[in-house]
């Protein structure tokens, strides 16, 4: 009697019942084919809402490098233009002189723009 099973059902290689197995099978069978319902709280909304800041940032001393660079660059080009024309011929002027004097072109409405606020 000692070495007799308590059940008569077949036992497979690991040591469980087959009804256990057949069990456990439908089981991760219907875990796997339900549909997950979300839950999402009714404050979610209000609390990602919270987390944000006021308002954006302004900064308080607002700087001017571009503006200043491009003034400095139109002034330069245009001692640049004064300098080549005052100490070369018509011949040498040609295309450096077409070159500075387009640059000087450029950056001066530019700047017009710029003030203007028409950009």
């Amino acid at each position: 009697m000692r070495d007799e099973p308590l059940n008569d059902e077949p036992l497979n290689e690991d040591g469980l019942l087959q009804s256990e197995i057949d069990h456990l099978d439908k089981s991760i069978v219907r875990a796997l084919e339900a549909a997950p319902q979300p839950q999402i709280p009714a404050d979610f909304a209000a609390r990602v809402a919270r987390q944000l800041p006021a308002t954006r940032p302004v900064s308080l001393t607002p700087t001017h490098y571009g503006k200043n660079a491009m003034v400095v660059g139109t002034l330069v080009t245009f001692v640049a233009l004064v300098m080549l024309a005052l100490h070369s011929s018509h011949a040498t002027f040609g295309l450096l002189g077409s070159l500075l004097f387009a640059q000087f072109i450029a950056l001066a409405v530019w700047l017009t723009v710029w003030r203007y606020g028409l950009r």
